[in-house]
């Protein structure tokens, strides 16, 4: 049973994807649940369908007071405006732009298609590549927009833990949404990033706890997915001998998956992708219910390590960020200093080197 971590809901597929978007009614559907649930967080992104998923949500908003939910969208990927996906990871119709005048541009461009005036949160979206692109850009028009009101907070959204890793080592977020690098299959995340985000009031959404599907359908179905691909036959081995564990004790993989990604005390909510009325309202069930101890000490057995031992074990006294500075609880580094800390010629994993997360 998780504690306070909560569940808010991801609007990708309200705009198109590989298949084709969800209608009106079924979205509507899915956001009155949500709403009964007091599921109140929701996340959007211009890539959904090029925009099409901002402005469905936008509709869906229409009439619910601006302080009764917590939106976030993201800048940086863009995607022409009903695009339909061939491949979800490699679309060569994306668009990668991290300066500050295209994030500028598509903050108002959002704000407008969701018929709103601000933002709750704003993350940089997919920077893999573009990490000194998007520190010298995107963020520091992020942190004009932040003093002046129009978003609440900056963070990083991303499917590799390397890549928040690289923007920490340069400045310092508020919020880090990590999507399928923290999961019952993968804990890439787990052994630094997220116990560093916890000593450092570093707010941690995980998206994608069932890594696209697997651990939502189980190695037996043929169509399901591992990070948007085909699982690997080893996937799919590591995935059976978890399902077993869990089945030993009753419990349905889904639920330990979720219950897995909220164990971890850095962790504040968990973002789902849109599914059925009922099946949201089963994953608030799942969330809820109780799994023994002994679950966890046996998945750990075969690899898939208690992300408590883990926080006991890299957690110490002492804390700096990736960059070896003294965190804040909040970045109010100015455009300048971004720009600055952008000519650092240092990479990645040297810095870490050199300031080894765990303080030590």
């Amino acid at each position: 049973m998780t504690g306070t971590v909560s569940i808010g809901l991801g609007f990708a597929s309200l705009g198109a994807s590989q298949q084709l978007p969800l209608a009106d009614d079924v979205a509507e559907k899915i956001f009155e649940a949500a709403l009964a649930l007091n599921i109140t967080r929701f996340d959007t992104s211009p890539l959904y369908g090029g925009g099409q998923s901002e402005y469905r949500l936008g509709k869906l908003l229409k009439g619910q007071p601006r302080d009764s939910y917590i939106l976030s969208t993201k800048v940086g990927r863009y995607r022409p405006y009903g695009a339909v996906l061939a491949d979800q990871r490699n679309n060569p119709t994306d668009i990668y732009d991290y300066s500050a005048d295209a994030c500028l541009r598509s903050i108002e461009k959002s704000l407008e298609r969701l018929g709103v005036d601000r933002f709750d949160i704003v993350y940089i979206h997919d920077c893999d590549r573009f990490v000194k692109e998007a520190v010298a850009g995107a963020f520091p028009a992020l942190c004009r927009l932040r003093d002046q009101g129009v978003i609440g907070r900056i963070g990083c959204a991303s499917n590799t833990a390397s890549t928040h890793e690289a923007i920490l080592n340069r400045v310092d977020l508020d919020v880090l949404m990590v999507a399928n690098s923290y999961s019952l299959l993968t804990q890439d995340a787990g052994a630094r990033l997220l116990p560093f985000c916890l000593r450092n009031n570093i707010s941690v959404e995980l998206a994608a706890p069932f890594n696209s599907g697997i651990l939502a359908t189980g190695p037996g179905d043929m169509t399901t997915t591992y990070r948007y691909a085909t699982p690997e036959p080893e996937i799919l081995d590591r995935t059976r001998r978890i399902a077993a564990i869990c089945d030993a004790y009753g419990v349905p993989l889904k639920r330990a998956a979720l219950q897995y990604c909220a164990r971890h005390p850095a962790v504040e909510r968990l973002i789902l992708g849109l599914v059925e009325p009922d099946d949201l309202r089963c994953n608030m069930v799942d969330m809820q219910m109780k799994i023994p101890s002994e679950l966890w000490a046996d998945l750990a057995e075969i690899g898939v390590p208690d992300p408590i031992a883990i926080l006991e074990k890299s957690c110490r006294p002492g804390s700096q960020n990736y960059a070896g500075r003294p965190v804040s609880k909040r970045n109010i580094q100015t455009a300048s200093t971004a720009h600055e800390n952008q000519k650092e010629d240092v990479g990645n994993y040297a810095k870490l080197q050199q300031h080894p997360i765990s303080g030590e």
